[in-house]
């Protein structure tokens, strides 16, 4: 990487960290107070900075594809459409009918883009956070097999087990890249 991009690159993967945490941190929440009678309102907040925490993340990505050396810039535009798939098959799910379909077609798609993006990075000679792009390429493996798993009953704990599993790995594998580099 270009000596002159290190310190903007230092501080776009610190901010694409703590937009992970406030999406991932802000979704469990969310989960959790939607559950609780009377508490729903709490949920609809967390909702909001799920969606502040998934605009910053994209935001944050598409500098990041900036700053990348050119082989690695094309990964993380997989990564981007990855993510902005996902987004719309999250939106899609509030369509009446169709809605679950499309979800899951659109989730498929944006799944494949995500892994081929993050595939690239872990091998990649030029991207030095290439430790925590093998953490998100397991973590997306986890989440495919733990979703599916989710599906069939009474070994759906199995699939619930894997998707926090997932999460942690999320977190961790973008600590590592958001470490800073000299």
């Amino acid at each position: 990487m270009d000596s002159s991009k290190i310190q903007d690159w230092n501080c776009t993967t610190k901010a694409v960290y703590k937009s992970v945490l406030l999406y991932a941190i802000a979704g469990a929440a969310s989960s959790l107070f939607g559950i609780i009678p009377l508490m729903g309102w709490i949920a609809s907040i967390c909702d909001l900075c799920v969606i502040a925490g998934f605009t910053v993340f994209i935001i944050k990505l598409k500098e990041l594809s900036l700053l990348a050396d050119d082989q690695d810039a094309a990964y993380f535009k997989k990564l981007i459409l990855g993510v902005n798939l996902y987004f719309v098959g999250m939106m899609l799910a509030f369509i009446p009918a169709a809605g679950g379909i499309l979800k899951g077609i659109d989730l498929i798609v944006a799944f494949i883009f995500m892994l081929l993006a993050y595939s690239g990075l872990k091998k990649s000679e030029t991207f030095a956070g290439k430790d925590g792009a093998k953490l998100l390429f397991t973590a997306m493996i986890l989440g495919a097999v733990g979703a599916l798993l989710r599906i069939i009953p009474l070994i759906g704990i199995i699939g619930s087990i894997l998707l926090i599993i997932e999460f942690i790995l999320t977190i961790l594998g973008w600590k590592k890249i958001a470490t800073p580099v000299a």
